[in-house]
């Protein structure tokens, strides 16, 4: 009974080691895919710095947990890149890291269990590199117009 017990642990442990932590993303097993998946293209740098800015205040986007948790007051947009929560976007956003997380290397069972997570989770209680992701995910299949404000940021924006 013990020898069963103590394996059982062991499974549990070996199991822990190879999933994605889903609140520290970027440790772990494939903490590395996360940060490469979650790093800017030069492409877009200059244009997520400046939307980082204007939504939420971030001065530094390597800072992942700046502003993070920041909230709207008049809406349910949240998070770095003031996602709105309501519209759907949890959903959205939990595809968009599956689909960019699975490209860096997750595999696909792993990237399943963070969607999962991502969509019963609100954006505001998301980690920054998630968050990150999704944003970059999104720019990158074409929808900057998501944060189109009608100001200098659109001018930077990829097209």
């Amino acid at each position: 009974m013990i020898d069963t017990l103590i394996h059982a642990a062991v499974e549990v442990a070996i199991d822990n080691d190879r999933a994605v932590n889903l609140q520290r993303p970027s440790r772990g097993t494939h903490g590395s895919a996360v940060r490469e998946a979650a790093k800017f293209p030069r492409s877009l740098l200059a244009f997520a710095q400046c939307v980082a800015f204007r939504e939420s205040g971030v001065t530094n986007l390597e800072n992942r947990q700046s502003r993070e948790d920041a909230q709207n007051g008049g809406s349910s947009a949240a998070g770095r890149w003031q996602m709105l929560d309501a519209s759907g976007w949890r959903n959205g956003l939990s595809w968009l890291v599956f689909k960019r997380i699975v490209k860096f290397g997750v595999p696909r069972a792993e990237a399943h269990r963070v969607r999962t997570y991502l969509r019963a989770t609100p954006i505001h209680k998301v980690d920054g590199f998630w968050q990150d992701i999704a944003f970059i995910q999104s720019v990158e299949e074409g929808g900057w117009a998501n944060w189109r404000n009608g100001d200098r940021c659109d001018r930077l924006a990829p097209r």
